[in-house]
């Protein structure tokens, strides 16, 4: 009698199992903010970092890049280097329009224009087209030293492999110095 039990529980499991539909999206990413996150310093003081998290679904997985992938269109000069593309938008009265961000450089004496894009990890090994989702966390310097009492936001979109570009996200307004009351 148990043993008919445990092979007809089995056999419900089974049956279960395989009436559930897989996950499908469509093969374009798609990204939705979830939240930003200042990082501080084991005293308690702001480090001037912070991270952007985001989910992101892709109906055939093909997110990410590996090391080796620095030939066209994934080359250092290419339009797809970056795989994530990140501008920054500073609040100028009350509007916010992207700025470029500069830093000094000691080798050149000159100035040079900061990027926030980068390039993200391959998030799955298999070439087998298969949906994934997940969330992915985005750590970047968010104060800016030429001036740091600003509101920002950062947009970001993200391509895969085949150069599908996701919809663009925006943060929330970012304080560069939460230290400071606004």
């Amino acid at each position: 009698m148990k043993k008919r039990y445990l092979i007809g529980l089995l056999l419900l499991a089974l049956v279960v199992c395989c009436c559930q539909k897989p996950v499908e999206y469509p093969i374009e990413p798609k990204i939705a903010y979830e939240g930003f996150t200042y990082l501080m310093n084991p005293d308690s003081t702001f480090s001037g970092e912070g991270v952007i998290s985001f989910s992101y679904t892709d109906g055939d997985g093909d997110l990410g890049l590996d090391d080796a992938d620095t030939l066209p269109p994934f080359g250092f000069n290419d339009a797809y280097y970056y795989n994530m593309v990140v501008d920054y938008l500073k609040c100028v009265n009350g509007e916010f329009v992207k700025t470029p961000l500069l830093s000094w450089n000691a080798q050149t004496q000159s100035y040079d224009t900061v990027s926030f894009n980068a390039r993200f990890k391959r998030l799955r090994d298999s070439e087998e087209p298969k949906a994934i989702s997940g969330t992915m966390d985005y750590k970047l310097t968010v104060q800016n030293p030429f001036s740091p009492n600003d509101t920002v936001k950062f947009e970001i979109r993200i391509f895969d492999r085949a150069l599908h570009e996701s919809n663009v996200i925006q943060t929330d307004p970012i304080f560069t110095n939460p230290t400071l009351k606004k």
